[in-house]
């Protein structure tokens, strides 16, 4: 249970039925990271709430849940991208584990969202977050073995390894406007995705993402 029954900063993930009349519900929490509960909040996905639970085992029983902020309003691609922040966040952190400064930046990911503004931008701020999180940070200014980046190579991105010379791949000016979150130029943005496409898919493995799916068919 919280501590002393305490409510704790807390957002919903994903929700999906449980038994008759209740809920499976994934919380992700400020003090005790992500935490798996059955219950029936009433508060809907993307809105900061206070929660609180009880039990021992690795599913605990709700007990309280209530809103804690104004409710934000998402639609179309933005809706989409906070799907993808939490199908993320489901699969790639482990339970029980706190990450404030991951979590402060969800907050203000889904406020940003809510102004539908540098979308891109800011998801491929937040994965490195997510990434570095999870101890896999991503250097851009330097290659696998440690050493600068030259300005007359290209590179390719293997996971788990880094950035190594090749005769195909990205320049090192690429590199270091993803580095600097200068998104200007469209080959910057294209290969900022890739690249995190390459990094998370290394965690994430074969199954692919739903939220992803919906992104094409949108």
């Amino acid at each position: 249970m919280t501590p002393g029954g305490e409510l704790c900063h807390a957002f919903l993930l994903h929700m999906r039925p449980y038994r008759e009349r209740s809920r499976l519900v994934e919380l992700w929490t400020l003090e005790h990271g992500r935490v798996s509960v059955v219950g029936k909040p009433a508060v809907p996905l993307f809105q900061p709430c206070l929660a609180s639970w009880r039990g021992r085992s690795s599913l605990k029983t709700l007990t309280q849940c209530e809103q804690a902020g104004p409710p934000l309003f998402m639609e179309g691609e933005a809706l989409i991208a906070g799907f993808y922040l939490n199908e993320l966040l489901v699969r790639l952190l482990p339970p029980d584990e706190s990450h404030p400064d991951l979590f402060a930046t969800y907050a203000g990911m889904l406020e940003h969202l809510g102004k539908r503004e540098a979308l891109e931008a800011a998801l491929r701020g937040f994965e490195r977050k997510l990434l570095a999180a999870m101890g896999y940070g991503l250097s851009f200014g330097e290659d696998s073995s440690g050493s600068p980046l030259s300005d007359d190579c290209y590179y390719r991105f293997e996971p788990g390894s880094g950035f190594m010379a090749s005769a195909e791949g990205w320049p090192a000016k690429t590199l270091r406007a993803i580095d600097a979150a200068d998104y200007t130029l469209p080959e910057t943005r294209r290969a900022a995705r890739q690249i995190m496409r390459l990094a998370l898919g290394e965690h994430l493995g074969d199954k692919p993402l739903k939220s992803r799916e919906l992104w094409m068919r949108s």
